[in-house]
């Protein structure tokens, strides 16, 4: 088998030649708004608002369990100003 050699005393220019390099700062300016996107998204459904939610959504299921059905299904729908989450049981694929 034979080893490539390792040129010696090449510059900064020569090391990287062929490389693609993505500007350390192009990364960090979309990471930076992803971050922003996320922290919007959050201000409006805050943790009280998450456990309120979640404690609902807990309620239905145990109703749905009580009847014999094992999984739900959840569907956010936006109505004029409203938002609602309607739930159903889940199809499996065997099912449809």
């Amino acid at each position: 088998m034979k080893k490539d050699k390792i040129p010696k005393n090449r510059d900064i220019e020569e090391m990287f030649l062929g490389s693609d390099e993505e500007d350390v700062e192009t990364r960090m300016s979309k990471n930076t708004r992803m971050q922003r996107k996320s922290n919007l998204r959050q201000q409006f459904f805050d943790d009280a608002l998450q456990e309120k939610v979640g404690a609902f959504i807990l309620d239905i299921k145990m109703a749905y369990y009580k009847e014999g059905v094992g999984d739900i299904s959840l569907e956010v729908v936006k109505q004029g100003r409203d938002i609602i989450i309607k739930t159903h049981p889940k199809i499996s694929g065997k099912n449809r």
